[in-house]
């Protein structure tokens, strides 16, 4: 099922999600890229497994990314954006993967004492904590806006948008995906990059790019983040 609801300027609205669509894969693709990089050079800390694992994750993400991004480029008029069940589902995967994420940090971000925790934790924490719970609360409100009050353009540019502020540097953990980071600029914007993957394949999903096939890509970042949090939490993977 697919909504017809006409919008202001069509083709102003296309060409800017083309645009943020396009600068969340270059980015994403670039810090995916440069953690890879990174990790090569602290094989010693990872078990055999890890780096050749997260290696090939990466190219297939990309890859992937590359095809659903140019399918979605190739879109010349305003579509009639997904709608129904599927659509739904796309959404609640989407929300669904930022708590799967701060897995890596114990789940803190949407811990019931959170506001009892955060006095504790440094100010770059702070904003890891506050990228969290607002991507999922921004996130939770544009589902809302694309689902029942039908304005699913502006909503899928919303997602697009609250993708970059991800961007953020938010993460001074000492670790090797951070390390450089945290020598150059203080924090790593690494962490929610999972997250942004993920609502650049919604994006492409609820513009009819094989919307099914998002799904099981959805489902594969949100049990991917919470293994690698996991495997963190309990001193398995470093």
């Amino acid at each position: 099922m697919y909504s017809t609801l006409s919008e202001v300027d069509p083709l102003k609205t296309l060409i800017s999600m083309k645009t943020l669509l396009l600068m969340v894969f270059v980015s994403a693709c670039a810090l995916s890229i440069k953690a890879g990089y990174d990790l090569t050079r602290y094989s010693e800390i990872f078990p055999a497994w890890f780096i050749p694992s997260f290696v090939l994750t990466i190219v297939g993400l990309i890859a992937l990314g590359l095809y659903f991004v140019l399918q979605t480029l190739k879109i010349k008029h305003q579509p009639s954006l997904l709608a129904g069940k599927e659509a739904g589902i796309l959404w609640v995967l989407m929300l669904l993967s930022f708590i799967c994420t701060t897995s890596v940090h114990g789940f803190y971000p949407f811990h019931a004492k959170v506001f009892l925790i955060l006095p504790a934790i440094d100010s770059v924490m702070k904003i890891n904590y506050a990228l969290g719970i607002c991507g999922f609360l921004a996130g939770t409100t544009l589902a809302f806006v694309y689902v029942f009050r039908r304005m699913k353009h502006p909503a899928t540019t919303g997602l697009m948008l609250i993708s970059l502020l991800l961007l953020i540097p938010n993460d001074n953990c000492a670790n090797p995906f951070n390390y450089w980071w945290i020598e150059t600029i203080g924090a790593s914007p690494l962490m929610y990059v999972p997250n942004m993957y993920a609502a650049l394949f919604v994006t492409c999903g609820l513009h009819g790019i094989h919307p099914k096939a998002v799904g099981f890509l959805l489902t594969g970042i949100c049990a991917g983040s919470l293994l690698l949090g996991i495997g963190h939490q309990l001193g398995i993977i470093w």
